[in-house]
Formats: structure tokens, sequence, C-alpha cells
């Protein structure tokens, strides 16, 4: 396979999402449900700038793949999860919750775990017993990634995992749908240990994501094993600013909290700051 672009890591990171409705409950309930949330995927995309390498709408919940861009991920989703439920909620006279409070999340760090996940995405359907062949669910971008629909291309980019294959489209699609299929080791990531997360069992195999807490201890543990204080790395103006910058982009993998958010943990550090930090 030719090498693609590096995915970077910090600000511009690609995510694996998965927004699942509350109580594991539907939050699909027609196709033309299904078609506003592409067209509410779409509008957020425009809004924020953001890349979106995959889909698939389940019946009860929502996988994506998608590049922030430099846009942060927790806004992304309250903005998409917010308009998509007062459409729900207006449509169905309905009140209360129709996402589970908070959407989970994996780093996809390499291109290599890039298209074992987008792989693992499109698959979704067939696992879950919906239709025999990926290519023939209508709600997941696979169809457009072998070429078999069009009208998508302001929505989708199919070309960093195609490219991956091939410089040629055309035997791109082909070698893409014929990876696939090859659904017998489709849980097998060649040269590494990390497997997409199971729907099923997300809760086990996500990537846990560190709370307030976590993260309070997280900082703690870091300032013990250097033998300073937490008030040394947690600070604007610090002496152990390669600590601290380092914890800072640990923090940013392993949660959702905001550039604004990170900053206040660290003494107060501005946006900017910590979206350097991130860059480099």
């Amino acid at each position: 396979m030719p090498r693609s672009a590096r995915i970077k890591k910090g600000e511009y990171c690609t995510y694996h999402i998965v927004q699942r409705g509350n109580e594991k409950k539907e939050i699909f309930f027609n196709d033309d449900d299904r078609r506003r949330f592409i067209g509410t995927l779409s509008k957020m995309k425009e809004k924020y700038n953001f890349i979106v390498y995959a889909y698939c709408l389940m019946d009860n919940h929502v996988h994506l793949l998608i590049n922030t861009n430099g846009s942060d991920i927790s806004q992304i989703m309250k903005s998409i999860n917010v308009s998509y439920v007062g459409y729900i909620n207006k449509k169905y006279q309905r009140c209360g919750h129709l996402f589970q409070d908070r959407f989970k999340s994996e780093v996809v760090d390499s291109d290599r775990y890039l298209i074992e996940v987008s792989r693992y995405i499109h698959l979704n359907p067939v696992r879950a017993k919906m239709v025999d062949d990926a290519a023939k669910y209508p709600w997941s971008s696979y169809p457009a990634y072998i070429g078999r629909t069009k009208g998508e291309e302001n929505l989708l980019d199919v070309s960093l995992v195609l490219n991956c294959f091939s410089n040629d489209l055309r035997r791109a699609m082909r070698e893409y749908m014929q990876y696939v299929n090859r659904a017998g080791d489709e849980h097998a990531v060649a040269g590494g240990d990390k497997h997409p997360i199971d729907f099923d069992d997300a809760e086990d195999n996500f990537k846990k994501l560190l709370d307030y807490g976590g993260i309070v201890s997280l900082i703690n543990d870091t300032a013990a094993k250097n033998g300073i204080k937490s008030s040394d790395v947690a600070a604007v103006k610090t002496r152990y600013k390669d600590i601290r910058n380092g914890l800072i982009k640990e923090v940013r993998r392993k949660s959702n909290l905001s550039l604004k958010e990170i900053g206040e943990l660290f003494g107060g550090l501005s946006e900017s700051a910590v979206s350097k930090i991130l860059k480099q």
C-alpha cells in the first residue's frame, strides 16, 4: 500500500465516536429521521470544518469517524446532538433524553488503524445481521467507498482511506471492497494489538475517558513520580513545562474536556496557549 499522510495528534485528532440511545433505545424511527441526522452532520461539518471519513447509522446508535481539523470534539458532538434531539422532540412531541449523556470515543492514531476502524464501522449492519453484505445497507458511508452512491462528496472524505490501497481510484475501491469482505479477520489489526471497539461491550473495550477526579489523580501521580508538587505542574508559569505539556496532551487524549476546561485545570492557561501546546 502506498503511504498516505500521517494522522495528527493533539488539536487535530481523528476520533472513532459512538453515540447511543439512552438505555439503548432507538434514536431513529424511520428513514426520514436518518436523512435528517445525515443532514445535521453535513450542516455541522460546514459550521465547524471537521472531516468525516466514515459513518454508520444503526437503530439505536451511531458510529462516526471524524477528524476535528482544529475544532473541539465535545462542541461538535454537542451541536449535532442538540440539533437532532430538537428535531425528534418536536416531530414526535416527546421530551427527555434521547442520547446517553456522554458519547464514547477513541483516538485513531495511525493510517493502519484508520482503515481498520473504517472497516469495522462499515461491517456493523452485517454483524447485527441486518444485511448479508455491507453494500446493501444504505445508511452508512460504505456504498460511497465502492462507487455505488453519489452526492455525498460534500460530506465525506474517502480519499485518505482509499489512498492507502492505491492511487488509482477504481483499483482502490475494488481493493477496499475486498478488504471489507474479508470479515473473517475483521478484528485483526496488522502490526499491533489494538482492536476497534465493539459496541455491545463498549463499557469494557472503549478507552476509558478520564473524569475530573481521574485527571486530578493523573496530575498528582505524575508530580509524585517526578518528586515535585502538583501545584508546580498545574501552573501557568512553571519550571517543569515539559512535564506539564505532556500531561496536557495526555488529558486531551483521555478526556472530552474542552481546551478552556483543560486550561483551567492547569492554572488558568488560555485556550490559545493550550492549543499551541497540543500542536507541539
